[in-house]
């Protein structure tokens, strides 16, 4: 935790490093809330059918980050911003060429709804057994 999930309109003009564009955000994300970078989990998604204000040249880039519940709104509001000053220098030709929003959205989740296993539990044999996780002291 956190997972970043990255949709882009198929519009964009830049091509995307998307490694490079992670390594970012892992690290800025990670200085500003507490996240470890081994822990995100990250992807991108490019969507070729879309539609922003009612026209196809409208270009979008959406940031949702998942994360538990439990940081103050102060702590969103700073990832947040983080994530879209990094996402701004990457789209920076799309926001100036052509018609484009970026956004950040923080998406809460609920310990007690989630669930995963590892890799290590099924090679160890394990049984796959709900993870408990600690609560975090980060803000």
């Amino acid at each position: 935790m956190p997972h970043l999930m990255l949709e882009h309109s198929g519009n964009i003009r830049e091509s995307v490093d998307e490694a490079g564009l992670f390594r970012e955000l892992h690290a800025a994300l990670s200085e500003v809330g507490g996240f470890r970078v081994q822990d995100f989990k990250s992807r991108v998604v490019r969507l070729n059918a879309y539609i922003g204000d009612g026209t196809y040249e409208q270009a979008f880039v959406n940031l949702d980050i998942r994360t538990f519940a439990g940081k103050s709104a102060d702590a969103k509001s700073r990832i947040s911003q983080e994530a879209l000053r990094v996402l701004g220098r990457h789209f920076r030709r799309t926001m100036t060429e052509t018609s484009c929003d970026i956004s950040v959205q923080i998406t809460e989740l609920n310990r007690e709804s989630y669930s995963r296993t590892r890799s290590e539990d099924l090679a160890s044999q394990a049984p796959v057994l709900p993870l408990v996780l600690q609560e975090s002291t980060t803000p």
